[in-house]
């Protein structure tokens, strides 16, 4: 079968994908990237990095060889597709740019509600290397973005705007209107230095151009040629490969002997932890790029992908092993379950993958250098300061090294203390410090409260028995159902954390939708009675049980006050272990609380909110 090389501009194969003149075949696989891929694929097209190669079939658009269906988002001019193309690989790459320039009302992987992508047009100007150039928002978070004048005020554009140069160049006249009436004395540096930095990084992104390879034209009756197509469909990766380094760079270092494939077969043979955390797949969760970015740090350098792309072959190999090796000493701490660990008693806890390759390579650096005890120490807490400061929830890139970096000085005797130290002992041990707007495991801070549940070795109310004798999930404390019914219905009120322990399905189910006072005299959920040995671990104190005993069925006008007062008790017992791990003292004085708290980080998007 004859392929055709070419080189094409992928936002003009968004347009014809939109329209429906670039389809998919009906074997193809769901859509299925999360938004973080999204964001970095637009961010590897603005910074002109390589995005991989497509896979095109060309057919008779009103006979294609397989029954076409359209690209998810798009909105087909017909009612019959006539595609020109069907797309053999780069469906999820395709997809996503759809996604992004059209803004459909489809949610994504990681989240139900629809996502609007966004590029900080100052940001890219300044730092093209900050993941934050993009971003995205649901309708909810918007917080203004949907209106031109806060876009303007902000100096962001809707990714929306750049389907088209026309649609840009009219948001860029806009804004020239905006900044002439409303900041006229940085009209000049618009027109001086803004204006070109935009335009240049915005034609690129529409320039940008990706190698095609297009099968020729086929016959739907010629089987042998339709064979020929579905055995190539079925060696290519269809289910949505990470966009990554790991691949371009497995092709470099082949040119110099090096098999990265073999590498990562023999570390998953090797290291059970690694193997059984990535499913033996180097692109779930990203587990080859942070062995890349462990490799990076260990050399000292950065973990940009720019940098992981030219690590150079000599000494690879061994560099490769140490880091495997790394990775999974670091999975082990994850999972343990004691003062020494970090409580990952179930994968869905991990309060994301970024900070991974750091607490690897600086465990490592203590095993190489066998420190003792104040390192590991520092070690611990360095970890939980950057759980409860949600640090590593976004431009990881930009952080890593600095963090490594400062923790080896301070192992090395400098007097100056560790950026990330200084910043939890103002935040976390400022008065106001509040983790309440947690409600989903989104949040490295929900995450991290239900891994120092575990540890603080929180058990089922009925069973008695350790988290890891069993499958504990959780759960709301006063019910969902009990809260609804007494007109406490705000979904950061009801889900918060400091609303949520580590209950079974049982004794969940036991509980339903029944007052506090009521099941916790229920010697069916409490068979020996409720005592603080039993709910401190749960960090339900006399104060905080006291209101639960308080809050009865019917009792309307209370309940509120109640809640409220739990929610206090509850949240202060949670703050006070957050502040012992963070190593961070508690505050001379406490500052009210606002009781309506804000939107978290994370979504309800998981289906992990029950329904008690």
């Amino acid at each position: 079968m004859e392929l055709i090389p070419d080189k094409r501009a992928i936002v003009r194969l968004v347009e014809q994908a939109y329209e429906g003149r670039l389809c998919l075949p009906n074997f193809q696989r769901d859509f299925v990237w999360p938004r973080d891929q999204v964001a970095d694929l637009l961010r590897s097209i603005l910074r002109r990095y390589y995005v991989g190669s497509l896979l095109l079939l060309r057919c008779d658009p009103t006979n294609p060889p397989f029954s076409p269906v359209a690209v998810k988002g798009a909105v087909p001019k017909v009612t019959t597709l006539v595609p020109e193309l069907l797309v053999l690989d780069g469906q999820q790459r395709l997809t996503s740019l759809v996604y992004a320039l059209t803004a459909p009302l489809l949610g994504l992987k990681d989240s139900s509600r629809p996502r609007l992508f966004f590029v900080d047009l100052e940001k890219l100007r300044e730092s093209p290397d900050d993941d934050e150039i993009v971003f995205d928002r649901t309708a909810s978070e918007l917080d203004g973005l949907d209106r031109r004048e806060v876009q303007y005020q902000r100096r962001v554009v809707p990714c929306t705007e750049l389907l088209t140069w026309e649609r840009f160049d009219k948001w860029l006249d806009g804004f020239e209107d905006w900044v002439r009436d409303n900041q006229k004395d940085h009209v000049e540096t618009y027109r001086n230095m803004w204006r070109s930095a935009w335009k240049d990084s915005i034609h690129g992104f529409h320039a940008f151009e990706v190698p095609v390879v297009e099968l020729p034209r086929v016959d739907g009756t010629d089987k042998a040629m339709l064979g020929q197509v579905c055995a190539i469909f079925e060696k290519l990766n269809s289910t949505g490969v990470d966009l990554s380094v790991y691949d371009l760079l497995t092709a470099r270092l082949y040119r110099s002997g090096i098999n990265l494939h073999a590498l990562w077969n023999e570390a998953c043979a090797k290291h059970e932890r690694l193997r059984a955390w990535s499913g033996g797949k180097a692109e779930k969760d990203k587990f080859g790029v942070l062995v890349l970015r462990t490799i990076a740090l260990l050399r000292d350098q950065e973990v940009r992908p720019r940098v992981l792309i030219e690590l150079k072959p000599m000494g690879f190999e061994k560099d490769w092993h140490r880091a495997a090796a790394a990775i999974d000493r670091a999975l082990r701490l994850m999972e343990f379950v004691g003062v020494d660990g970090f409580g990952v008693f179930d994968r869905k806890w991990t309060p994301g993958f970024g900070i991974l390759p750091i607490l690897a390579a600086l465990r490592d650096e203590i095993e190489l250098r066998k420190l003792g005890d104040d390192a590991r120490a520092d070690l611990r807490r360095w970890y939980w300061c950057n759980v409860f400061l949600e640090r590593y929830s976004s431009a990881v890139e930009s952080k890593s090294r600095k963090d490594y970096v400062e923790m080896l000085r301070r192992w090395a005797g400098d007097q100056i203390e560790p950026g990330v130290f200084v910043e939890a002992r103002a935040r976390i041990g400022s008065p106001g410090f509040s983790v309440r707007h947690a409600a989903s495991h989104a949040s490295t801070i929900y995450c991290g409260v239900f891994c120092l549940l575990a540890i603080r070795g929180a058990r089922d109310w009925r069973r008695g028995e350790h988290i890891q004798l069993q499958q504990l999930q959780d759960h709301h404390i006063f019910p969902k159902a009990y809260l609804n019914r007494h007109k406490i219905e705000t979904r950061v009120e009801v889900n918060s954390i400091v609303n949520r322990t580590l209950i079974s399905n049982e004794t969940n189910g036991k509980i339903k939708d029944k007052a506090p006072a009521d099941y916790l005299a229920d010697d069916g959920i409490f068979p020996k009675g409720t005592s603080e040995v039993l709910l401190d671990p749960h960090y339900i104190g006399r104060i905080a049980l006291d209101q639960m005993a308080a809050a009865k069925e019917g009792d309307i006008e209370n309940a509120a006050v109640r809640y409220s007062a739990f929610r206090a008790a509850r949240e202060k017992s949670i703050l006070s272990n957050i502040r012992e791990v963070c190593g961070v003292p508690e505050p001379a004085e406490s500052l009210p609380r606002q009781e309506e708290a804000t939107c978290g980080t994370g979504d309800d998007d998981d289906g992990d909110i029950d329904a008690a």
